[in-house]
């Protein structure tokens, strides 16, 4: 399968361009700066322009998209939702005039439930239920969660209207095996938000729900909410249901599940399920 990789040299992209090289896929690697030792060529681009876009899809039968910028990145509000959502249409346009037949992207839980750092005061807002997972209505609080809901928009039209397959993935926290175990010693959590259920993924599991994705090619629109089924907090998941979520009805027990986070849909759509499902050692 050819593949359009963007974002290619980042925490999240080069993993998944190693494991889909590793899978046997053709990959067009992209990215706006220059990383060595990629498995594959990387060629540096610009997605705001939009006439390279064109040139990237050409002949691509899938898009993978993870090139946006993040909220940390100290841009102002302004800058970051225009240029995320600059880029986003830029590519997705041209993946649907040139024939791409599936766009993967790299939206974020945050759609969910995000305060914006500016509001300091404002309260945490609990999701509507329990377990978490991909049926969440959008509840963006802040410039980055909004530009990742109204992509996830363009992804809902470019399917109704061209139709082309897109799923969102709502990627919780991703930690790289070389920097968890100490994030965990020196903070001893690594997501205590309990509006995004406190949920974690490894880098190697982000790279291969992608991968399971490409293979089954699910049909439509989707969004997924991926999570390793244990909680990145020390607190057992009991605990964390009394303490947070006390009035927060449940549509399952979590407490059978064995988590916040409801993975079934993907499993169903995909096979996937993740690898790595318990917090690293400190």
């Amino acid at each position: 399968m050819k593949v359009l990789l963007t974002g290619a040299r980042g925490g999240l992209g080069f993993p998944v361009c190693r494991h889909l090289v590793e899978a046997g896929h053709d990959v067009r690697a992209v990215d706006k700066e220059y990383r060595a030792q990629l498995p594959v060529r990387l060629e540096v681009v610009d997605l705001l322009h939009r006439e390279t876009c064109y040139r990237l899809t050409e002949g691509m039968d899938t898009v993978v998209h993870l090139a946006n910028h993040p909220r940390d990145t100290g841009h102002d509000a302004q800058r970051l939702f225009n240029e995320n959502v600059t880029m986003n249409m830029n590519l997705f346009q041209a993946a649907a005039a040139t024939g791409v037949k599936q766009i993967v992207f790299a939206s974020s839980i945050q759609v969910i439930a995000a305060r914006d750092p500016q509001q300091s005061n404002q309260p945490p807002e609990l999701p509507p239920y329990l377990p978490l997972d991909g049926d969440l209505p959008a509840n963006p609080g802040n410039p980055y969660a909004l530009s990742k809901h109204v992509s996830e928009q363009m992804l809902r039209y470019y399917h109704h209207v061209y139709g082309v397959h897109t799923v969102a993935i709502r990627f919780p926290v991703i930690l790289r095996p070389e920097w968890a175990s100490y994030y965990i010693k020196k903070h001893r959590w690594i997501n205590a938000d309990p509006q995004e259920g406190f949920a974690f993924l490894m880098s190697q599991d982000a790279a291969s729900l992608i991968g399971a994705i490409l293979r089954a090619h699910p049909p439509g629109f989707r969004i997924y909410l991926p999570a390793a089924r244990c909680p990145g907090s020390p607190k057992p998941l009991p605990e964390l249901v009394r303490e947070f979520y006390a009035d927060v009805p449940q549509r399952q027990p979590v407490e059978a599940l064995g988590s916040l986070v409801d993975i079934s849909a993907i499993t169903r759509d995909t096979g996937w399920s993740p690898q790595f499902n318990e917090l690293p050692s400190a």
